[in-house]
């Protein structure tokens, strides 16, 4: 990375303002990694208005940041690009040099192809939904173990042992089933790895 990068990092690392008040950075650190959590828009839509406000902002600073976070969440250049005119529509020509900066920004960090990266983003986002509804049910299905353990015991320790016992033997008839709806579809045994 170059010079640029060089002055970002030193700018981070060497923040004077976190060493004279390191209560109200430790805030603002817990305020920002809060705001950029998975809620109604998810963190890569989150750092795409970021790149957006920060070009609005003219924040060198708040650019390269945020075009970086973006990329390393899955947003694609062209995205970003998108997100830099939102911004120049809003704040007119004094907002299109900082727009440049931030496709400099881009350029700098991703040195990928745009149809590549669009599969695999779209690849990416697909799986990352299928992983986190399944992942709900399963949160689910523990809640409704724990939820009926508590309702047929009346010890904490009997409960804890009931609501094992019960995910158990849940998870080897899962195993059981997942390995004959396999072999009914055709897909054979797992390889064996040699060592």
């Amino acid at each position: 990375m170059g010079v640029i990068e060089n002055r970002f990092r030193n700018y981070v690392s060497g923040n004077r303002i976190q060493s004279i008040s390191p209560d109200y950075m430790e805030a603002w650190n817990t305020f920002m990694e809060r705001a950029g959590t998975d809620g109604a828009l998810s963190p890569r839509r989150k750092e795409l208005i970021a790149v957006s406000l920060s070009i609005a902002s003219k924040c060198d600073w708040c650019i390269r940041s945020h075009v970086k976070n973006a990329l390393e969440l899955g947003a694609r250049k062209q995205e970003i690009v998108e997100a830099a005119w939102v911004a120049v529509l809003m704040g007119g020509d004094p907002v299109l040099r900082y727009a440049q900066w931030a496709v400099q920004v881009l350029e700098e960090y991703a040195e990928i192809d745009d149809d590549d990266e669009l599969l695999e983003a779209q690849v990416q986002l697909a799986l990352e939904d299928e992983y986190k509804r399944l992942y709900q049910r399963l949160l689910d299905y523990v809640k409704y173990i724990c939820n009926e353990a508590e309702t047929m015991c009346e010890e904490k320790s009997d409960r804890r042992r009931l609501a094992i016992n019960i995910a158990e033997t849940d998870g080897n008839v899962l195993g059981l089933l997942v390995t004959k709806e396999c072999q009914k579809r055709g897909w054979g045994e797992p390889r064996e790895t040699t060592r």
